[in-house]
């Protein structure tokens, strides 16, 4: 009577799907909303189960793959509507769930009764979802609290922002993003990697671009931030979603992380390996079919959080993920399909001796179990240029901004402001700005986390290039030429007027690197700093002779001794280019005077660069003070 009831129960719910004949080999769980392990002897209820399955239930389309029962206790307390469980391994019973929740407890017994070639516990999680009808598949660190669980599931409109790589290394570090700590990173990126990435950009992140761009989300990677106890949201930096452009890398987890639909062909997780190996190869495939990798965060209290941590690898495996990711950026197909792909990928690492066979076996045995329930892989997307893609999109003006991150509530909006206000047509900002303290007995008085938080949090940019500076730098000059005497500044001042230069060069090459990769064309430029303000301003920058500035570059006068001040600049972009430069010309001893504002005016004559030394147009900066934002 007891078994009777139970399927009746199961049959008014689901009266479509299973019928009240069915014949109850296993009953795993006694609630009013339960998981029935059925038998038919109906040929009719074929179609929706195999002997020795479970029973089809109606598609269900998010589902949460759990291992500790614990969290499951604490989801139940408030479970997400629409969210199915399925808890793996052999545990105790847990107090019934609410009606219209299901959950598969997958445990010994019902694996034993299963027939898929995969042999992982969790893998075969994944199949269970898929089989009946999952779209979005969560996984979560069985140490992650879950009483007030509120899964998010970000769509193409919800990303804006794309993380990119720099110059000399293929990886990212996309915690320092979320963290603003340029220190740590998410386990599995190779230490190796660090410095270079460091010193080209902790963090490196571009607006998705106005036109033609759409992010897919396929994998979304939660990155848990936490709050110390008392603590506020001023101490969090709550930066919006980022996307990891495609030819870039950065590692994802096993936990905490959501795969949608056309990524489950990405869900099984390596057995010789570290489950970060998945990270590589899959992200290489991901671009072949349009989607991408997110990463998103939310503050959370720290009792409740699991931070990813930095676990020891060896250096041998540092250096052998760094060889694998640039094989893979290398790495082509012709292929047609993404299963052909994925074959003809696991192959191709076995033969570089970057995979192991049993790795490619579990794919395989993998590839094959997706086509028992009956899993469509997404097509593979092939780009093809449009008829005006010669003709590159005209912008009017990019801004280079580029200094210390210092002052970017305080003063840059409102140079920005001013900026914005005093020239016509599209602006595109640029901000390359260094996080090095400068090593002086005057250090700013605002804590370098709170300017960096700032920084983070600023949102009106085309591409944010934060960094550590290379320690050392060597301008090559000539022998018998010049000297760090002929700065002419105090001894503490010549490395930061190097790192000034050189960051003017970087943010220069990052616009013409922007303009070259996304098919755009700016006419003018405008060279600032953070920690500028206007004394004095025209009323309009769009002016005729001698300060048009299509044709001629404006520089503000110095206030003191030098002629020009150099840390304000507008012109057509040809003519900023050399005042940007200037660092690379200091191996050529064209003069032995190189004081910073002298040396300037002295190159750009040198240069035959078409300039007005505009006293309607005055800045001054920022001076330290407790009360300032240095």
């Amino acid at each position: 009577m007891l078994l009777k009831q139970h399927l009746n129960i199961f049959y008014h719910r689901f009266p479509h799907q299973v019928s009240a004949t069915c014949l109850a080999i296993i009953i795993l769980f006694i609630a009013p909303s339960i998981y029935v392990y059925f038998e038919s002897p109906n040929p009719i209820l074929n179609k929706y189960f195999k002997k020795g399955e479970p029973c089809d239930i109606p598609p269900l389309t998010h589902w949460l793959i759990l291992s500790n029962p614990i969290q499951l206790q604490q989801y139940l307390t408030a479970p997400q509507p629409n969210v199915s469980v399925i808890l793996t391994g052999d545990h105790p019973r847990v107090n019934p769930p609410p009606n219209n929740l299901t959950i598969i407890f997958l445990n010994s017994k019902l694996l034993a009764t299963l027939s898929f070639r995969t042999t992982n516990i969790n893998t075969i999680a994944y199949l269970l979802a898929i089989k009946h009808g999952a779209r979005v598949i969560y996984q979560l660190h069985p140490d992650t609290h879950l009483s007030h669980l509120r899964l998010r599931h970000y769509q193409s409109q919800d990303i804006h922002h794309v993380a990119f790589r720099r110059q000399r290394s293929p990886f990212v570090n996309i915690l320092p993003t979320f963290t603003a700590d340029f220190n740590s990173s998410l386990p599995g990126l190779p230490q190796q990697e660090l410095i270079n990435i460091t010193q080209d950009g902790w963090s490196s992140i571009r607006k998705l671009l106005p036109y033609g761009e759409t992010i897919r989300p396929l994998i979304q990677q939660h990155i848990p931030t936490p709050l110390a106890t008392g603590s506020t949201g001023s101490s969090f930096v709550d930066h919006p979603a980022v996307a990891v452009e495609p030819m870039t890398f950065a590692p994802f987890t096993s936990t905490n992380v959501l795969f949608t639909y056309d990524a489950f062909w990405a869900l099984p997780l390596p057995e010789t390996y570290s489950h970060i190996w998945r990270s590589w190869w899959v992200q290489r495939l991901l671009w072949d079919v349009g989607g991408h990798l997110v990463f998103h965060s939310s503050a959370v209290s720290r009792m409740n959080s699991v931070l990813p941590v930095n676990y020891g690898q060896t250096v041998q495996e540092d250096e052998k993920t760094s060889k694998l990711v640039r094989y893979l950026s290398e790495w082509t197909s012709s292929k047609a399909t993404l299963v052909e792909r994925i074959r003809d990928l696991m192959a191709d690492m076995v033969k570089h001796k970057f995979c192991e066979v049993r790795e490619m076996r579990i794919i395989e045995n993998w590839v094959e179990d997706l086509a028992k329930v009956k899993y469509v892989y997404p097509t593979i997307k092939t780009i093809t240029p449009s008829k005006d893609s010669q003709q590159p999109r005209r912008r009017r003006t990019a801004v280079c901004l580029t200094g210390l991150i210092e002052c970017v509530e305080e003063a840059w909006r409102k140079t920005s402001d001013a900026i914005q206000s005093h020239l016509n047509g599209e602006i595109d900002v640029f901000m390359y700005l260094s996080s090095t303290e400068p090593i002086i007995a005057q250090l700013p008085t605002v804590p370098l986390r709170t300017r960096l938080i700032e920084a983070l949090r600023y949102s009106n940019f085309t591409v944010k290039v934060l960094f550590e500076n290379i320690p050392k730098l060597d301008p090559q000059f000539p022998p018998k030429c010049t000297t760090d005497a002929n700065v002419d500044q105090p001894s503490f001042k010549v490395p930061r007027y190097y790192q000034q230069l050189f960051g003017l060069s970087n943010c220069f090459s990052m616009v013409r690197d922007y303009e070259k990769k996304y098919n755009v064309k700016y006419d003018l430029m405008v060279r600032t700093r953070a920690d500028i303000e206007f004394l004095k301003i025209p009323s309009t920058f769009e002016r005729s002779s001698p300060f048009d500035i299509n044709d001629t570059l404006i520089l503000p006068p110095n206030r003191f001794s030098s002629k020009v001040d150099d840390g304000f600049a507008i012109g057509p972009i040809d003519s900023v280019e050399v005042y940007m430069n200037r660092y690379y010309s200091f191996r050529q001893c064209i003069t032995r005077d190189l004081h910073p504002e002298r040396y300037l005016y002295f190159y750009l004559n040198h240069r035959k660069v078409k300039m007005t030394i505009d006293h309607g147009t005055v800045v001054a900066h920022i001076p330290h003070s407790p009360n300032r934002c240095h």
